[in-house]
């Protein structure tokens, strides 16, 4: 199996697998704002294995993209903060998390007052593809072998085309909690297309602007 590919593997089953059980090696000591975290469920808060707080940089109103949503947690924190009037979009490709996310959607929705969140299944890389969506529309289709992939290429493009998972231009705010480090090497210029796409124009010349000064203070 090529390495990328397996990595790709290994990072899929450990991630599913500390999903359903706390997994301390993949824990990092984050300090969040604790009257963030009053609203989230224990579960989630034990099985949340991010590496620093974005949440500074989400505002009242805003629509908010966590690429890598994984347990929610970072989600129902945004969800807080950009408040009834905002929302919040998690998309994540592992099943296991995504479960463990949408099991308390209606619980912290209750406790914070609105329900502005939701947990979509994708690959970070292909914010268009609705990866549920296609897994529908292929469920019982009787032609496998070249046909059959040939079939679902285009019905993955129809989909991206007719029905895509995030629309462009409609993102004011994209965070990831160390996420994208997962992505193979050769798609990560495909992963930040992506994330201009979404971006409203204004959110996006901001963070390239911002990206562009990190970049010359550290040379």
């Amino acid at each position: 199996m090529p390495e990328t590919i397996h990595a790709e593997h290994s990072v899929r089953t450990r991630y599913s697998a500390a999903a359903n059980q706390r997994e301390a090696a993949l824990c990092c000591p984050v300090d969040y704002r604790s009257e963030l975290l009053e609203a989230i469920p224990q579960e989630i808060l034990e099985r949340d294995y991010g590496c620093g707080d974005p949440s500074p940089f989400v505002k009242s109103d805003d629509t908010v993209l966590d690429l890598g949503s994984s347990g929610g947690k970072l989600c129902y924190i945004a969800a807080q903060l950009v408040g009834s009037e905002g929302r919040v979009i998690g998309v994540d490709c592992n099943q296991e998390m995504l479960g463990l996310a949408r099991r308390y959607q209606a619980q912290v929705a209750e406790r914070i007052g609105f329900d502005n969140v939701s947990f979509r299944c994708a690959m970070i890389q292909d914010l268009q593809l609705d990866l549920e969506r296609l897994a529908k529309e292929l469920s019982g289709r009787q032609h496998g072998g070249v046909q059959g992939i040939l079939e679902q290429r285009l019905i993955e493009q129809r989909l991206r085309n007719e029905r895509p998972l995030i629309a462009s231009d409609s993102v004011d705010c994209v965070v990831s909690n160390c996420v994208l480090n997962l992505v193979r090497p050769e798609e990560r210029q495909q992963l930040f297309r992506e994330v201009f796409r979404v971006l409203k124009w204004g959110a996006a010349l901001r963070s390239a602007t911002s990206f562009r000064t990190k970049t010359s203070q550290n040379t």
